[in-house]
């Protein structure tokens, strides 16, 4: 029998979180770009682009140059504008150092087979003083399951904290978003999803903004 398609390649997903495909939408996109104060004319990157919607969002509601990677071919045939988009590895960048001006990184990172390795691509394609805006799972306790999905793989925030700092970025904003994500879990419940992330233990969502050290 042929393993089922990833969560976020299933159709309840999509009804249930929009082509975001992830808790809050396009209202944590837009908080990050508040933080970080994006301006027009940046080069920026949306890694696990997914469906485009924030590379889109980012080009049509605040001028940047932003491009998307996405591994997934079904993911990027699927997309309604593929403005932007390339089929790549998130931990594999197609991109000169120093390229980006911001990175946005929304509800994947947890899915990197090794975090570092894809903290220090982050790093290598941001120029100094470039921004990371990072949302994802955490959760509450001192391990991971191990599993495929991005609920089984959550770490506790302060491990994410630790990646980032040792990798040579300077954190100065986290913000909770929880709530975010119950009522995400409540709609696919509601829809009848198999996968409905209130079982998965003591989850939480974050929202973390990182800054690329100068030196």
């Amino acid at each position: 029998m042929a393993e089922p398609a990833p969560l976020w390649e299933r159709p309840e997903l999509r009804d249930a979180a929009g082509l975001t495909l992830r808790p809050g939408g396009f209202s944590l996109t837009d908080r990050g770009a508040e933080l970080i104060g994006l301006l027009p004319g940046w080069r920026v990157l949306d890694v696990g682009s997914g469906l485009g919607a924030t590379t889109s969002r980012l080009r049509a509601r605040y001028g940047a140059e932003a491009y998307g990677v996405e591994p997934s071919s079904v993911q990027v045939e699927r997309a309604e504008s593929r403005i932007g988009l390339v089929q790549a590895l998130g931990d594999e960048l197609p991109f000169t150092n120093g390229a980006f001006k911001a990175i946005f990184c929304e509800c994947v990172f947890s899915l990197f087979p090794v975090p570092g390795v894809g903290l220090s691509e982050f790093r290598r394609v941001l120029e100094p003083g470039g921004f990371l805006v990072l949302s994802d799972l955490c959760s509450g306790d001192s391990g991971t399951a191990g599993g495929g999905s991005c609920a089984d793989r959550a770490v506790p925030l302060r491990r994410t904290r630790d990646l980032l700092e040792a990798a040579g970025f300077t954190i100065f904003a986290v913000e909770d978003h929880t709530r975010l994500l119950r009522e995400l879990a409540a709609r696919l419940a509601f829809a009848g999803s198999s996968e409905c992330l209130c079982n998965r233990g003591k989850l939480g969502y974050y929202l973390m903004i990182a800054q690329k050290k100068e030196c």
